[in-house]
């Protein structure tokens, strides 16, 4: 008698598993994790390069701001220099980038107007929390 009821349980599992009422829910796949990875995990984020509209290689993500809510407020990129050597950075405004196609950060500011950009040595950083310099700051990377 117990083995017909250990049949009749191992039958009325299979029967609940394949209506799935038990079975887990899909997870992400590969290419869901990926693309979730690359605008979520700022391990993936630093480091990714930074492109202008016209697919000009302007820098690279070195750091991330975060205000006191933990929402990314500025992309710290560096550019120019060699070794660290004559490196600048920018504080760009993380809503005026925009994620492409393969994993970098686009931002619409060509290299000149990057140049008249504020910029700043990875030693001496400008008060971010100054609010003048972050409104003057903004205006070169959102149109």
């Amino acid at each position: 008698m117990s083995h017909v009821r250990v049949l009749i349980a191992a039958a009325f599992g299979a029967v609940l598993l394949s209506t799935g009422s038990l079975a887990a829910p899909p997870g992400p796949t590969p290419g869901e994790r990926h693309d979730w990875e690359r605008s979520h995990r700022m391990s993936r984020i630093i480091g990714t390069e930074v492109r202008n509209k016209a697919g000009e290689r302007i820098g690279e993500i070195r750091d991330i701001v975060v205000d006191d809510k933990g929402s990314i407020r500025l992309a710290i990129v560096s550019t120019g220099g060699y070794l660290g050597v004559g490196e600048r950075l920018h504080a760009v405004p993380w809503d005026a980038m925009t994620l492409g196609s393969r994993d970098e950060r686009i931002v619409d500011i060509d290299k000149a107007h990057l140049r008249e950009a504020p910029g700043f040595s990875p030693k001496a950083w400008p008060n971010l929390g100054d609010e003048h310099w972050m409104a003057d700051n903004r205006r070169y990377y959102v149109h």
